[in-house]
């Protein structure tokens, strides 16, 4: 006779097999916010913060909110790489006047809409275009906002602008800043094709579909180890060949 094994749920996952299978996350948050930041911010750096970040939402998470583990993990990591620019860095005076604004603004928002308002809303009641808000955005996580400052994290969540519209070059901008944004995109883009076929098909399963680590072993063919140890590999490719960037 048979004993049934209890199933194992992602909280009952030794704290090594959720980092791993989580670690794509980490990796997805900080490719994402290393593309938007100066060219002298390590991805190195952001993993590093991040895979902190992911530690303590493991330590922290409590399924009884009812949110999910991936959603509050994603707070947490970006937080820990906020937290890390923050501390390698500085606000200009300008940049904390403009942070004031966007607080308020999504302040009387939220009275108003009763709801946590969308960034291109933000962006309206302020008379900024898109990109000024992410601009501040990026000026809020680089240095000096406070941790328990809630307000402007959430309507960078889900509410936020779509990729598209982050990577878009605002009219105004400067115009050696939008061709270094270009050509970065471009280099990236470019990095990506020059990966083998399988390599491709693995960062798209876990960056595009967002699926696990373990079901893309599945998906692959290969084991999990296996998996592990091709995305550890491409990311080190992709570093090396975005080098200058």
């Amino acid at each position: 006779m048979s004993v049934l094994q209890p199933r194992r749920t992602p909280s009952s996952c030794p704290r090594s097999e959720r980092l791993l299978a989580h670690r794509p996350l980490v990796s997805r948050i900080a490719w994402r916010m290393v593309s938007r930041l100066p060219a002298s911010v390590e991805l190195d750096d952001l993993m590093q913060a991040g895979m902190i970040g992911l530690n303590d939402a493991i330590t922290r998470f409590d399924a009884s909110r009812g949110a999910s583990f991936d959603t509050y993990a994603a707070r947490r990591i970006e937080g820990a790489m906020l937290d890390a620019l923050r501390a390698s860095d500085s606000l200009s005076r300008d940049a904390r006047a403009r942070l004031r604004q966007a607080r308020a603004a999504v302040q009387r928002l939220e009275q108003r809409l009763q709801r946590t308002p969308r960034a291109k809303e933000v962006a309206n009641e302020l008379g900024w275009t898109l990109k000024t808000f992410h601009d501040c955005m990026v000026d809020a996580g680089a240095a000096g906002a406070r941790s328990g400052d809630e307000e402007l994290e959430n309507c960078d969540d889900e509410n936020a602008l779509d990729d598209e519209a982050m990577s878009a070059v605002d009219e105004h901008a400067d115009p050696a800043s939008s061709l270094q944004l270009r050509q970065r995109h471009a280099a990236l883009n470019a990095a990506f094709d020059a990966l083998e076929e399988k390599e491709r098909r693995l960062m798209e399963l876990l960056y595009v579909s967002g699926i696990s680590q373990h079901d893309a072993s599945t998906s692959l063919g290969v084991s999990p180890s296996r998996i592990s140890r091709m995305h550890d590999e491409i990311v080190l490719k992709l570093r090396r060949r975005l080098r200058d960037w």
